[in-house]
Parts: structure tokens; C-alpha cells; sequence
């Protein structure tokens, strides 16, 4: 009869779907990823990211290397992937030319810090958060420290665990300030910060008059690029429209490997381009007593 469904051809059905999708796992290269690759799990940001984490003291940078007058220089880097070089369309890692290109910088030139913006491991395993924490240890040894916020390849194999463990500050919501900025670092590794996330970061925005600068790993526009930005369009509305309202300058962002400049009036979301894909990396200027912040992108190559 139309309208009925045979109820004993359900299993048939079930078990049909899930051998066409272990099948297609070694030809979509899946496989190492986890089973969030393969079936959906509920996104765990909110047990990630529910509290805001001051850091202060020895874990924020050190004032008395910030200018009194006049500006300074940050590192940004995303989307290092370790584990992932030379496959896909990523060759091998270049990672000393690249240290030796940062080193090489002098004067106002130089970074204080760096920020990395997620994806530092390419399947979220612990040899991988190794060998980047072997790689940050370089740059801490030209005297630059590096702030990190998790991306969605982080979370793969459970790696949040790891993330959690081994990458400093130890958790995925934090905020620092320097003498007259403010400096907040949010979870979007799922596609969305979520509800308690999203409230805690604009209410604590509000309370603060400091001008700011925000990252985190999956943007919240890339240029409309949407696939590869904020799926839920009604979140990504309010924390825009928070952003503008609560002095955010400068918003950096990873994830689509590729470098994209969108500007808000207010603000300027500034995606970087990948590190291992792209080689490329940018050097944000800060001036604390002006107010402002600028992004320059800039290539291994010397061009995209």
C-alpha cells in the first residue's frame, strides 16, 4: 500500500548504507581520521570552551617587552599539520628555512609572540603534538612564545585529549592583555563557537574597553566562502555584530588555506594562508598607543 514501509527491509537498508560508507572511506582517504569523519558525533565545544581562562603572570607576554611608545611586531601561523606533509597537496616541511627567515628579523621587525591558529596535527595524534611543540621550542629559542588555538584536524582520534595535555595554555578559551590591547583566543575547531561560548566571550567583551584582537581556527565569513566558514549563519550574525559593537580591530583566522581580506568597517577578519600548503605566514603590526592593528601576509616563495 502507498505510505507503508516494509519494516523488515529497514536492517537491509541500514547495513547497505554502512558498506557503502566503509567502502568509500579508502577512496575518500578517511581512514586515519577517526570515526567523526565517518559518522556523526555531537560537537563538544561546550565542554571545550564553557569558561573564559585569564592568563596572567609568566603565561601572558611580558610587558616590559612592549614598546612604551611606537609598534611591534606578531607572528601568525596557521595550519601547520604536522603529519600531513607530502601528501595531498602538501609538500615537504620547510619548517628551518622558515625559522631561519623569522630569526633573520630585527628592530621593530622582530615578534614578540606568535599565535598559531589550529591544525598543528593532521590526525590528532600525540607524535604529532611532539613534533610541533619540538617546532614552537625553536621559535621560544629566538626568544618568541607561541599562543595556540585548536582547529578541527586537532580533534580528530579523540586528539583533544592530547591538544588538552601537551599544547600550552591547556585549554581552547583564553584572553590575555597587553598594556593597552586585548587579546582573546576562541574554539570554532567544530564550525561553531556555541551558545555558552559565544555568550561568555561577548559578555566579557562588554566589560571590556581595551580595543581588541581575536582568533580562532574556522572563520566566521572567509570572503563567503561558505563551506569553510561559520555554518550556523545566526551565530555568526551576533558575534559579528558584537565585534563591531565592542571594539574588535582585527579578527585572524585559518582553516580555508587560503589568504582572504574581509572587511567589516569595524574590523577586518584577515584569513592567513596554510603554513605547510601555502608557506605562508603574516606579520601583524600593533600600535598600542594608536589603536590599531595591520596584517601583512607574507610567502616562503615570496608570492601565493
Amino acid at each position: 500500500m502507498r505510505g507503508r514501509r516494509c519494516v523488515s527491509c529497514r536492517p537491509a537498508v541500514l547495513a547497505g548504507a554502512l558498506l557503502l560508507c566503509v567502502a568509500l572511506v579508502p577512496s575518500c582517504n578517511l581512514e586515519g581520521y577517526g570515526l567523526d569523519e565517518l559518522f556523526y558525533r555531537e560537537n563538544a565545544v561546550g565542554s571545550r570552551a564553557h569558561e573564559l581562562k585569564e592568563l596572567s603572570g609568566t603565561d601572558a607576554p611580558d610587558d616590559s617587552e612592549i614598546p612604551a611608545s611606537g609598534a611591534y611586531t606578531v607572528l601568525v601561523i596557521t595550519d601547520v599539520h604536522f603529519g600531513g606533509e607530502n601528501s595531498g597537496v602538501c609538500g615537504g616541511r620547510r619548517d628551518d628555512e622558515f625559522l631561519a627567515a623569522i630569526g633573520a628579523l630585527s628592530g621593530g621587525g622582530r615578534p614578540k609572540f606568535c599565535i598559531c591558529l589550529g591544525d598543528v596535527a593532521e590526525y590528532g595524534r600525540e607524535g604529532e603534538y611532539r613534533a610541533y611543540l619540538d617546532f614552537i621550542g625553536k621559535l621560544e629559542a629566538l626568544g618568541i612564545r607561541t599562543y595556540t588555538v585548536v582547529g578541527n584536524h586537532d580533534l580528530y582520534n579523540s586528539g583533544w585529549t592530547q591538544f588538552e595535555r601537551l599544547v600550552f595554555p591547556h585549554t581552547s578559551f583564553y584572553h590575555f592583555k597587553t598594556r593597552n590591547f586585548s587579546w582573546y583566543f576562541a574554539d570554532s575547531a567544530g564550525g561553531s563557537l556555541g551558545e555558552r561560548q559565544s555568550a561568555a566571550l561577548l559578555r566579557a567583551m562588554r566589560s571590556d574597553p581595551a580595543p581588541k584582537i581575536v582568533s580562532m581556527h574556522v572563520p566566521l565569513y572567509a570572503g563567503g566562502l561558505f563551506y569553510y566558514s561559520a555554518q550556523n549563519t545566526e551565530e555568526r550574525n551576533h558575534l559579528l555584530s558584537g565585534f563591531a559593537k565592542n571594539d574588535v580591530r582585527l579578527l585572524l583566522v585559518g582553516h580555508t588555506h587560503k589568504e582572504i581580506h574581509s572587511d567589516f568597517g569595524a574590523f577586518v577578519e584577515e584569513n592567513i594562508p596554510a603554513y605547510l600548503e601555502k608557506r605562508g605566514y603574516a606579520l601583524v603590526t600593533v600600535d598600542e598607543d594608536g589603536g590599531t592593528a595591520s596584517c601583512s601576509i607574507r610567502y616562503l616563495d615570496g608570492g601565493a
